[in-house]
């Protein structure tokens, strides 16, 4: 790529904002390559920059040209593209329904499907002719509500039904046709068929946007050959030949198998009326339907419909000869959301199937996945899987392999744990039982939001097992190796506030003789006011100073309301002096723009992150708490005073030690006496702690 003559492009497009210019601009980005070379990404950021400001009816229009093309990302452009679709949309469609189906503000879509829905959009009128290949259901387009965000589709040629789709779908799948006499062939049972030339003719004239070979397939099974057999219509797609032999068009349609069903739906109902009927095993040929079904179906369908696809599958596994039933859910495992690629990582959405279907349809499931994945998947499975499933899913993987898995992810749920218990003589594995300790105990509990209703009820009952169940506090007490560890694990125990604290270890104690000794030594107070002060924060959250946020709100401020014009002023005058390609003005001008747009995203990320602490309200008894002066002693005899603070409170000259430092985490929730190993290969006393001076305290909550 000619990097000279894209600046001079780009120059003369944000000097003369015009048709003329921009299609020159665009040209030469079409002929660029595939995808367009990175290197022109800073260029094109600086003609986005100089857009977003002054944005005309022709640049929105261009933009959107241009984002069909293979681009380098940007989130700039990202942010012009919404501004072109606010400025280009009627005023009757502007709505926020309508941006939402178009995906303009969804970042995990590609900017080129972003432009493909809106080029979609241009096309949809009243009577244009769609085909929704994940239903396999042709309409007529009727009216777009765009305050619910749906499009009324109509029955097309005595195909389909009326219905209320959302136009999210629509823009995202839907084949839309241009209406006209010849596209009636193509759901025409009767008469003149086109063949398979004729078929492809049609289709490639009158649809908006190229075809795919598959869709066109299932364009003429949902259309003009649905009546046919799968030998009628192997035998019509690859020769062209009418069937004598097809079904006739009035067929009942109650006759159809639920392998032929053309959505989940339909397969649904099929499956419940056979299974009324007393139908026994699939043949192998249906089960090579169900295969292509499954194949056919679009992970958009399947991730929409996941409630639904699990059921289907299940009515399927129970009824397919288990040498067919690996190859029919194989399409499956990239698409299905209930069977996630790494399901330690997935989101509680993509599971929840797991617990939304009957106990019966689960247990199905469940043998669906130990027959088309390993067994260390279904163990990983069994890490995140509400409690419902897991009584299906656990007794096909052994205690071994799900006591490693749990090891190796370093966690266990609380469903999990509780299924341990609650299964402990069935499986009759001490190694697997061990898993259930007071540290995984408390950190399966110390959790930062509330998980859905499925995944709560565990969250609520381990606690309940926790508080008030005997046996269970006997067990976590034999099994911990020792009262101070059994007490630091406690300490840390956020879901728990004092009042419960000191309840579980009243309770606790009557069990234990060792822990009543223990809580006597005067154990008992430090982790009755645990949570006093401001002990260690969650992973996602950092506390710091007053102080310290307000100096970093203040450079966020001067960056947006200073730095960043006088920035944008600076670029504008360095374009004014005409070539970029000995322009030294303009490149640093250039270089100090991408520095302030990275440094303002830290800052706006850090602040979304971080929380303000007042020192004033920091309690400091005998624990190293985030507010506090600590007195060390060092192995080497060495004695030194920190001040404990925030995480951007740091400051070596002053002692200021940061909490997120690798000795300040060392230090932070020790108690006075004891002694750890720090930084540096020494070993560490804490000697004393006490409250910051109240100037310093005056200084940092200012």
């Amino acid at each position: 790529m000619d990097m000279a003559v894209l600046d001079d492009l780009v120059l003369a497009a944000l000097d003369a904002p015009g048709k003329s210019n921009y299609d020159s601009l665009f040209d030469f980005l079409a002929k660029a390559g595939n995808p367009v070379p990175a290197e022109a990404a800073d260029s094109l950021n600086t003609l986005w920059e100089g857009m977003i400001g002054a944005l005309t009816p022709e640049g929105a229009v261009f933009c959107y040209r241009t984002a069909a093309l293979p681009l380098p990302g940007s989130e700039l452009f990202r942010k012009l593209l919404v501004n072109a679709t606010t400025k280009l949309l009627p005023p009757y469609q502007n709505k926020p329904p309508v941006m939402r189906a178009i995906g303009v503000r969804d970042d995990k879509l590609k900017v080129q499907e972003v432009a493909a829905r809106w080029s979609k959009l241009q096309q949809l009128k009243n009577g244009s002719i769609v085909f929704l290949p994940g239903a396999r259901r042709w309409g007529v387009i009727g009216s777009i509500d765009p305050l619910s965000g749906s499009v009324i589709i109509n029955a097309f040629s005595g195909v389909g039904l009326n219905s209320a789709t959302p136009l999210e779908l629509v823009l995202s799948e839907a084949i839309v046709l241009t209406p006209g006499p010849e596209v009636n062939k193509l759901v025409s049972t009767i008469g003149n068929m086109p063949d398979y030339n004729g078929f492809h003719t049609i289709v490639k004239r009158r649809a908006v946007l190229p075809v795919p070979e598959d869709i066109m397939r299932e364009m003429a099974l949902a259309g003009c050959a649905r009546e046919m057999s799968p030998t009628a219509f192997a035998n019509y797609w690859q020769t062209g030949e009418t069937p004598a032999a097809a079904p006739a068009a009035g067929s009942a349609p109650n006759t159809r198998s639920s392998c032929r069903g053309r959505s989940l739906q339909e397969v649904n109902i099929l499956l419940g009326n056979e299974a009324k009927a007393g139908a026994g095993k699939f043949t192998a040929e249906e089960a090579a339907c169900f295969e292509q079904f499954f194949a056919r179906l679009s992970p958009e369908i399947a991730r929409r419909e996941a409630k639904l696809l699990a059921q289907d599958v299940a009515g399927v596994v129970v009824r397919t000869p288990a040498e067919n039933l690996q190859a029919v859910i194989a399409p499956l495992r990239s698409k299905a959301p209930f069977w996630p690629a790494a399901p330690a990582k997935a989101s509680y959405d993509e599971l929840a199937v797991w617990g939304d279907i009957s106990a019966r349809d689960i247990e199905a499931l469940a043998a669906a996945t130990a027959q088309g994945f390993s067994e260390e998947y279904l163990a990983d499975c069994a890490q995140v899987l509400p409690l419902k499933a897991l009584n299906s899913i656990c007794p096909r993987v052994t205690p071994d392999t799900l006591f490693d898995v749990a090891v190796k992810l370093r966690r266990c749920s609380c469903d999990l744990l509780l299924w341990i218990w609650k299964n402990r003589k069935k499986h009759n594995s001490e190694k697997l039982l061990s898993l259930v300790n007071i540290e995984n105990v408390c950190r399966s509990l110390n959790i930062t939001e509330e998980p859905p209703r499925i995944w709560n009820a565990s969250v609520r009952e381990l606690r309940t097992a926790l508080m008030d169940k005997s046996d269970f506090q006997q067990y976590l007490l034999r099994s911990c190796p020792g009262m101070e560890q059994f007490a630091r694990v406690l300490q840390g125990a956020t879901f728990l506030d004092s009042r419960e604290r000191q309840s579980l270890l009243a309770k606790m104690a009557r069990n234990s003789e060792e822990l009543r000794e223990y809580l006597e030594n005067g154990a008992a107070r430090k982790l009755i006011s645990a949570d006093s002060g401001v002990s260690a924060p969650a992973e996602t959250t950092e506390f710091t100073s007053a102080l310290s946020r307000q100096r970093m709100q203040d450079e966020l401020d001067d960056l947006v309301n200073v730095q960043i014009p006088e920035n944008r002023e600076a670029l504008k005058t360095a374009r004014a002096h005409g070539d970029f390609r000995e322009n030294a003005e303009f490149d640093a001008a250039k270089e100090r723009r991408n520095y302030l747009r990275r440094r303002r995203e830290e800052l706006e990320r850090d602040l979304a992150s971080i929380q303000a602490i007042l020192m004033r309200d920091v309690v400091v008894e005998d624990t190293a708490v985030l507010g506090s002066v600590v007195d060390l002693e060092f192995s080497d005899n060495t004695k030194e005073t920190c001040y404990l603070l925030g995480a951007r409170d740091g400051d070596p000259e002053k002692k200021y030690l940061s909490y997120r430092s690798r000795l300040g985490a060392a230090i932070l929730g020790r108690a006075v006496g004891d002694t750890f190993d720090v930084p540096g290969g020494r070993t560490c006393k804490l000697c004393a702690v006490r409250p910051l001076p109240p100037e310093l305290i005056a200084e940092l909550d200012a």
